[in-house]
């Protein structure tokens, strides 16, 4: 029974509740499945937020921002989970061990560029979708982009437009012809925003 004004106390996750061979057991047995560094039971729906969860404690400086790859996974383009990449932002002032460690890239980032999910600062779809046309080269780079465009629905003359906002942009021709490719591989009335 809960006192009235008494909040209840939050539950640690289940990797501080259990140890790594237990955790290992639970993952083989079919209990739990892996979420990036984190798990959760078998039944429990693989969301957004469940995704920024897993990857809250790799990334614990809130001025680190989970992006490319990695925030494509959270917002649900891609499978399994990606090796983390992150960034910072150029006026953020991370010290360089802690962006080594993190692999982090500095850019140049707007706050409306970034949410936070959970306690996890992510790219938006639109920046994800910007940071991956540019910086992606995976043989499946087209068909990501075009999922995240899909799911969002942002038509690839806003990715275009998202392009042309920064004028000094490395790598925009390249952007450009994926983010076309892209758009091909996605019908006009699967983007239209009702």
């Amino acid at each position: 029974m809960i006192a009235l004004g008494v909040a209840p106390r939050p539950r640690r996750p289940l990797s501080e509740r259990l140890s790594p061979t237990e955790l290992g057991a639970a993952v083989l047995d079919g209990e739990l499945q892996r979420l990036g560094d984190d798990v959760a039971p078998i039944d429990l729906p693989v969301t957004t937020r469940s995704r920024a969860r897993a990857l809250r404690r790799a990334v614990p400086d809130r001025r680190v921002i989970v992006s490319d790859r990695s925030a494509a996974w959270i917002w649900g383009w891609v499978l399994p989970v990606p090796p983390l990449t992150t960034s910072v932002s150029i006026t953020a002032r991370v010290p360089s061990p802690e962006r080594r460690r993190l692999r982090a890239r500095e850019v140049v980032i707007d706050p409306d560029e970034t949410v936070e999910l959970d306690g996890l600062i992510v790219t938006t779809p639109l920046r994800t979708l910007v940071d991956l046309a540019r910086h992606d080269t995976a043989p499946d780079a087209i068909e990501v982009v075009a999922r995240g465009m899909l799911e969002h629905r942002i038509p690839p003359d806003e990715v275009a437009r998202a392009l042309d906002r920064r004028t000094r942009l490395a790598y925009v021709r390249r952007a450009r012809a994926l983010v076309e490719a892209a758009g091909r591989l996605v019908a006009p009335d699967d983007l239209s925003r009702c």
